[in-house]
């Protein structure tokens, strides 16, 4: 039977999921609790048979998906978009529709990728992804101007000339070892374009095109949860009431990836004496982040920063941090330093928090991401400190700028906190923080942010802030 129906939405007071006639009138939708516990009942009311497409949540943190294309490559059953899955994207894409209307871009932005997963023809999530359809393939804005030149992705090699052509012919010809040696220095290394990033690596190439595909779905993460920081409200209601983007990335995001530490800390020993004590960095005054591979990394054909050693989950968290300072720091125009005058720990927090993120492959599932669960990072450290006595009321941590923080006695300790209170923000509360985070992050990118302006945005006391992170930490399985 049909899992779901979503009744037209064209003035409709109601949204029902027929599954159990169960109706949510419009007006209860419009904070965050109400929409999540809308997607819980859709969600319930699949049948066994759907349920081994879709993970369980994690107790804490979220539970998120990828649009699949040329970087995110769909599972085995993805193209089997039946009725009944074409029926829930169309609910979740109705879903996402109203949480835009709310305000609520964060999961607009994640319901929409996820009806995008569970139909990849949904021709309406498509474009408020940014996907044009070209030749049948769903694509991504660079994507279609890689095909329009006669070029496809290629998971090894990255967007090249499609074969039958003579530019293919000659790619093909390529000797590696040739290759190779033209391409051991750094300042002549392969480069890696995809839609946000530019890649340059003297690894391999198939190692810089796994770690530009790997940024893109870090990217479409970044961006469903905090849609807001690049988006207006207005933009995205406009998406979802038939607009296209009109904004596109102008310039690629910057990363170097070296072969090796010992390579990494040669270039870069004179931007930073201490680089030897990094995993990987990024210069805000350069716009540029740079990585290396792990011994075990490096050994592997693709470089992949995925593997089971605890040094290279180590190196795919410092990854995601210093990615994301980067996603937050030139996404839009920011100030010149931020947190010069206050609030540098949300700047590290949130960034801590990514560090929780983490990528799964399932034979069944397909590839999703969790992030924030209580045992990741350094959430169960930010706990352990709380418990033994170890917290700076939010009223003072606000005050802090870069270099008091960065200078604290205790500052690790300080880090540990920072990342709680990002968690909390993010996920506590039932999700009522989200937005006003984001509308944070803003003022602080900006350099209009003060001492007040947390609790400004989230109307709430710092004291009162103080007692609901506890009660959050404390819930904490």
């Amino acid at each position: 039977m049909a899992l779901v129906a979503l009744i037209s939405w064209y003035r409709c007071a109601f949204v029902f999921l027929l599954a159990g006639g169960v109706a949510f009138p419009a007006s209860a939708a419009t904070d965050v609790a109400a929409l999540q516990a809308q997607h819980r009942q859709l969600n319930q009311r699949l049948d066994v048979g759907a349920n081994d497409r879709r993970p369980l949540a994690p107790p804490t943190g979220a539970l998120l998906f990828v649009a699949p294309d040329e970087y995110s490559p769909a599972g085995s059953d993805s193209a089997k978009a039946n009725d009944a899955r074409m029926q829930y994207a169309d609910a979740l894409f109705g879903m996402a529709k109203e949480a835009a209307e709310a305000g609520q871009m964060s999961l607009a932005f994640q319901w929409v990728t996820e009806a995008v997963r569970e139909n990849p023809d949904h021709a309406e999530g498509r474009r408020v992804l940014g996907y044009e359809q070209r030749d049948g393939k769903w694509l991504t804005p660079y994507g279609v101007k890689m095909f329009d030149a006669g070029k496809v992705w290629d998971a090894q090699r990255g967007w090249v000339a499609a074969k039958g052509t003579a530019r293919g012919a000659a790619d093909s010809n390529v000797n590696p070892q040739a290759d190779a040696a033209r391409h051991a220095d750094i300042k002549n290394g392969w480069q890696v374009r995809t839609d946000h990033f530019l890649v340059t690596t003297n690894h391999s190439l198939a190692a810089g095109v796994e770690l530009a595909a790997r940024l893109e779905r870090l990217h479409q993460i970044w961006r469903q949860l905090f849609a807001g920081f690049y988006y207006s409200e207005k933009e995205v209601r406009g998406l979802f009431a038939g607009e296209r983007n009109a904004r596109l990335q102008a310039r690629p995001f910057r990363v170097v990836y070296y072969r090796s530490r010992e390579n990494y800390i040669e270039a870069l020993r004179r931007r930073q004496p201490r680089i030897a004590e990094t995993l990987g960095i990024y210069f805000d005054n350069m716009r540029e982040a740079h990585f290396f591979a792990e011994e075990s990394a490096a050994s592997a054909a693709d470089g992949s920063l995925v593997a089971t050693s605890s040094g290279n989950r180590r190196t795919a968290a410092t990854l995601y941090h210093e990615a994301v300072h980067q996603l937050f720091q030139e996404s839009k125009p920011s100030a010149k330093r931020i947190g010069a005058l206050a609030n540098f720990w949300v700047v590290e927090g949130v960034a801590n928090y990514f560090e929780t993120l983490t990528e799964h492959v399932d034979p069944q599932t397909g590839l999703y991401y969790t992030i924030g669960e209580a045992a990741a990072g350094r959430l169960p450290s930010a706990r352990q400190k709380l418990q033994d006595g170890f917290y700076i009321p939010i009223g003072e941590l606000v005050r802090l700028n870069q270099d008091e923080l960065q200078r604290h006695p205790d500052v690790a300790k300080v880090y540990s906190e920072s990342t709680g209170l990002a968690a909390f923000l993010l996920d506590g509360e039932k999700g009522r923080y989200r937005e006003p985070l984001v509308r944070y992050l803003q003022a602080v990118y900006a350099g209009r942010d003060s001492a007040t302006t947390l609790a400004e945005v989230t109307d709430t006391s710092p004291a009162e802030l103080d007692a609901q992170y506890r009660r959050f930490m404390e819930s904490l399985p």
